[in-house]
Formats: C-alpha cells, sequence, structure tokens
C-alpha cells in the first residue's frame, strides 16, 4: 500500500505530522549510543520532476520522522541541515515498510535540485542521509522548464513596442531581451513591477542603446536570479505607412465616414498644411462600415479632403479588418496618393470602389496586400466630362473577385475632350477571379491614350465574357505610347468558350513567360498553351483555392505548389 503525501514548502522548516512514540526496554549493560541510531531508507531514491514541482519516491526501513531536503547547491553529510544555499526542508511522518510518494512544490522551473533523506526515531541517533543519485551517477536532478508568460494579444504588439506580462504569484527578477542570438536588454524588475507581473519595451532598449523595430522577431527570457521561468517569441508589428499624422482606430470604432476625415483635415488645417499626408491604422479583425452621410443622415460617397494624401492601412495581429462600403470612394481634388493595404473590401451596396465624375488629379492609387470583393458593376470607373487624372494605379499582392457585370475591371470612358484619364496601370502578384464574366472588358480606355501597362506574375480565373476584348483602347486609333506588357503571367479558363475580340488599339502588347490552360479562348500572340484545362490545374478554383496541383512557376507565386 502506498502512501501519498502533497507538501507544500518555503524556506525553513516545516514539521507536519503526528507524534510518534517507541518503548524502550531497560537492559542491565551498558550501550554505545552513537550506535543507536534509527534506520536509513532505502537507497534507491527515485524523483518524478515536473517543471515547479516533483515527486519524491522512496521506500522506509522503519517507523519514524523522515526529513526530505532539497538545495540548489551540492549537499554533504559535513553540510549542516539548512545551510546550503536554496535549501527547503520538510519533515513528515511515515510508519514502517512502506513505498512514500512525497510532492514537493513552490520549485522554480529549469532548476539543478541535490536531494538528500534521512530518518529519526524516539530515542535513537538520526539515520545517517541518503542522498539522490540518477542511473548516470549524478546526485542532482533538474525541474522542467516553466512558462509563466501569458501569451502576447495583438493589442500588446506596436511596431517600437511589446508589453509583457506574466503570473504575478511566481517570484522573478528579471527579463532579457534577444535578437538573433544576440541579447539587446536585461532589465532588473522593480518591486512594483513584479507584483502588477507587467512590463513593457517601448521604443529603445536601455542596455544596447538599439531601437525597436518593426516587423521584427524578439525572444524574451524572464528569470529568478539565474534560473529561467519562462521564454515567449514576439514579432513586432509591421510598420505603419509613413504620413504627417498617424492615427490609430480604437478597437470600438464601427465606421470611418466624412467626419473621421474631416477631423483629420482640421488639424492639419492647424498646423497650416494644405497638403499634407494620413495614415490610418485600422484594428486587425475589425469590421468598419465606409461611407460618408448626408444632411438626413442617408450614406453617401466618402470624400477624401482636398490636399490630403491617405492611407488606410489594417493592422497586423490578426485577420485583416473588413471594410464595408455602402458607398464609393470620391477623390475628388489633389492628392499626392491614395492607398489600400492590408484589407478586405467588400461591396455592402456601392456598386463600384472608385466611380468617379468629379474632376480629380491624384499622383498614385494604390491596393496593396488586400482583398476585394462584391463591387457588381466596376472596379475602377472614370465616368462624366470633368477632367480626371491619375498618373499610376498600383496593384500589388492583392486578390479581386466577383465583380464587374456591368462595366470593365478599369473603365476609363469619361473626359469627352476635357482630357486625363489614366496614364499608367501596374500590377504584381495579383489573383483575378470571376472578372467582368458578364460584363466587359479588364482594362477600358475609351479614346484614351496610356503611356503603360504592365501586369506581371498575376492569376486570371474566368476573366472577361460576353465576347469582349481584353484590353480596349476603342476603335480610333489610340493605344499605349510606352510599356506594354504581360509578363509571367497565367491565363486560365475564359467564360466564353470561343472569341474573336482579343485585344484593340494602336499598339499591342508583348507576352513573355505567360501560360494559358486549354479553356482560355482569347487568343495572344507569345503564350504558351498548357494541355490540360484549370480544373485539372487548381485545388478547388470554385471557392477560391487556386493553389496549383503541378509545378507551374507562372501566376501569382502565393499559389505555387509547395
Amino acid at each position: 500500500m502506498n502512501s501519498n503525501n502533497k507538501i507544500l514548502i518555503a524556506a525553513g522548516i516545516i514539521t507536519l505530522g503526528l507524534a510518534v512514540s517507541s518503548c524502550k526496554k531497560d537492559q542491565d549493560w551498558s550501550t554505545d549510543a552513537s550506535h543507536n541510531r534509527a534506520f536509513s531508507v532505502k537507497d534507491d531514491i527515485s524523483v518524478d520532476q515536473a517543471d515547479t514541482s516533483a515527486e519524491i519516491i522512496f521506500k522506509t526501513r522503519t517507523t519514524g520522522t523522515y526529513t526530505i531536503e532539497l538545495a540548489t547547491d551540492t549537499l554533504y553529510d559535513d553540510i549542516e541541515e539548512g545551510t546550503a544555499a536554496g535549501s527547503q526542508t520538510l519533515k513528515t511522518d511515515f510508519t514502517s515498510n512502506k513505498e512514500i510518494h512525497a510532492t514537493v512544490d513552490n520549485l522554480v522551473g529549469n532548476t539543478r535540485y541535490f536531494l538528500r533523506i534521512r530518518c529519526t526515531a524516539e530515542g535513537k541517533a538520526p539515520s545517517h542521509w541518503v542522498y539522490f543519485e540518477d542511473s548516470k551517477g549524478y546526485r542532482s536532478f533538474k525541474t522542467k522548464s516553466e512558462q509563466i508568460f501569458n501569451t502576447v494579444p495583438s493589442t500588446d504588439i506596436q511596431e517600437d513596442g511589446v508589453r509583457l506580462t506574466w503570473d504575478a504569484t511566481k517570484q522573478v527578477s528579471a527579463i532579457s531581451v534577444y535578437k538573433s542570438n544576440e541579447r539587446k536588454d536585461s532589465v532588473q524588475l522593480s518591486a512594483e513591477q513584479i507584483a502588477a507581473g507587467e512590463y513593457t519595451f517601448s521604443k529603445t532598449f536601455t542596455e544596447s542603446g538599439e531601437a525597436i523595430k518593426a516587423s521584427t522577431t524578439y525572444k524574451f527570457f524572464i528569470w529568478l536570479n539565474t534560473s529561467k521561468r519562462g521564454e515567449m517569441s514576439v514579432q513586432t508589428a509591421a510598420a505603419m505607412p509613413a504620413g504627417d499624422y498617424k492615427y490609430q482606430l480604437p478597437a470600438a470604432t464601427t465606421i470611418i465616414d466624412k467626419a473621421l476625415l474631416d477631423g483629420y483635415a482640421a488639424t492639419a488645417a492647424a498646423d497650416g498644411k494644405t497638403n499634407y499626408s494620413v495614415t490610418i491604422g485600422i484594428p486587425a479583425g475589425a469590421t468598419l462600415d465606409f461611407h460618408g452621410s448626408s444632411e438626413t443622415g442617408d450614406a453617401t460617397n466618402i470624400t477624401i479632403p482636398d490636399g490630403m494624401s491617405v492611407t488606410f492601412f489594417g493592422m497586423p495581429g490578426g485577420d485583416a479588418p473588413t471594410l464595408k462600403f455602402q458607398k464609393n470612394i470620391d477623390i475628388a481634388g489633389t492628392h499626392s496618393y491614395i492607398a489600400f493595404e492590408n484589407v478586405k473590401v467588400v461591396n455592402d451596396g456601392a456598386g463600384y470602389f472608385v466611380n468617379q465624375g468629379k474632376a480629380c488629379g491624384v499622383g498614385e492609387f494604390s491596393v496593396k496586400d488586400c482583398e476585394i470583393s462584391g463591387f457588381g458593376t466596376s472596379f475602377f470607373r472614370f465616368q462624366g466630362s470633368d477632367a480626371k487624372n491619375i498618373d499610376k494605379v498600383t496593384l500589388t499582392n492583392s486578390i479581386f473577385h466577383d465583380m464587374c457585370s456591368g462595366y470593365s475591371f478599369f473603365h476609363i470612358d469619361a473626359n469627352k475632350g476635357a482630357g486625363g484619364g489614366v496614364k499608367n496601370i501596374a500590377m504584381d502578384k495579383c489573383t483575378l477571379y470571376n472578372i467582368a464574366t458578364g460584363g466587359k472588358m479588364f482594362i477600358y480606355s475609351r479614346d484614351t491614350d496610356m503611356e503603360s501597362i504592365s501586369v506581371k506574375n498575376t492569376t486570371f480565373y474566368n476573366c472577361i465574357g460576353n465576347g469582349n476584348y481584353w484590353v480596349d483602347f476603342d476603335k480610333n486609333g489610340k493605344g499605349c505610347t510606352g510599356t506594354y506588357e504581360f509578363v509571367n503571367c497565367l491565363f486560365t479558363k475564359t467564360p466564353d468558350e470561343a472569341t474573336n475580340k482579343n485585344v484593340r488599339g494602336a499598339t499591342n502588347p508583348a507576352f513573355d513567360g505567360c501560360k494559358k490552360t486549354n479553356d482560355f479562348f482569347k487568343v495572344f500572340t507569345g503564350v504558351d498553351e498548357l494541355d490540360y484545362a484549370a480544373s485539372d490545374l487548381f485545388t478547388d478554383a470554385a471557392n477560391g483555392d487556386f493553389k496549383m496541383k503541378k509545378d507551374l512557376s507562372c501566376g501569382d507565386p502565393r499559389w505555387f505548389k509547395e
């Protein structure tokens, strides 16, 4: 029968259990009291160690009080009980000839302990110490590593700082920080920080003087003197794009509207600025409405204030935030740039992402690391007679799908003699699927020259139906006057099974390293045709999974076979 005991220990001596009595017979001869010892425990002590506890297992030879001593320094006979470094002792009474299981708590993880046990009995000298020795002859055991750090939520991770928390009931003394196995800081924690169980590294490390960097992995270790009590790897947040003004929206924000943007514009005006840049950080995982408001409270197009350049930036640390467009964005006025980065944008009644009728002048309109979907009429349209000019539209590492049943993906049918248009289009590492299946073209520039079109490393699936042109400059001799290319693109499955409309304009694009499946029916000179259909290439294209089942390093790299 086993005796099981749970014992919490701390520095000093704790005496537990019942008083034990024994009988002593009078003898008529003398004895040497030094040999009248209690029996030692058997010398096959074993230890089952965890992070902050250990189960000590041993067999007794006689009834008595057993002292179990652990220490972080070597134990041997000349060391008086309780005097070794880190010494902790417990005493408890057991009957003889039993296997004892004693659990010791409140140890420190990743720490080496020495162990010895002896027995005392009434009227006898203590037994000899019996020392723990493992199967390899080592007279110590080591507790397992522990983890007292709490998981770091995304809200505690910034581009230039990390807030760490831990179990405040645990004893600690310091935190050290490493980057690429090189120590960057070591902080001795104050009594207040230890009691609170939290510490924030911010801006600059005190030991190395190095600034904390965005998108960088740091490893944090928390210590009690030389014993490690936890470790945590954290990657700092990506840096918010540059801006004269940077704002992080509170987690409770539910809408981006004209009032919000006008408030930022008022701050810039108070600083005397008429041309300025704003970066708006949107909390990871959030879902926000995106529209303006009329005097009656109805949703209207959201207008970017004149002179403001703006980036709508999804903060890292979770899923990309979602912007629900009830109305489209109005880019009237002058702007150096308008950018969307790391966000999902979904149609919620707008019909268009951009449907610009008022005059505008924009240096660059960009979409990066985004997913854009559901805009039923067009992604980007210029319409009306006011002069509208965009120097460049840049789409990078983004996915566009299920849109454009009315017009083209890019539909520039404006101006009517007023001049302007989109001068340059650049795309790289994008995927477009279910685009204009019942609409019009991929790019339409009505009787208006463009300076360049460059589409690289992009996958197209089920795009451009109704027998329409892929790129169309209309019938009056306009075209692309500079670079006009599709490079390393993958064209798969068209909604139409046959068409004689491919591209129209004064110039034709160059195709370099491009491929098409045998169910893509546009005829592009210089594109290699594969001997299989899209259904044989992609894992589940119908549900947006374009992971390739074949080794084909063409198109959007995110789908390459691993």
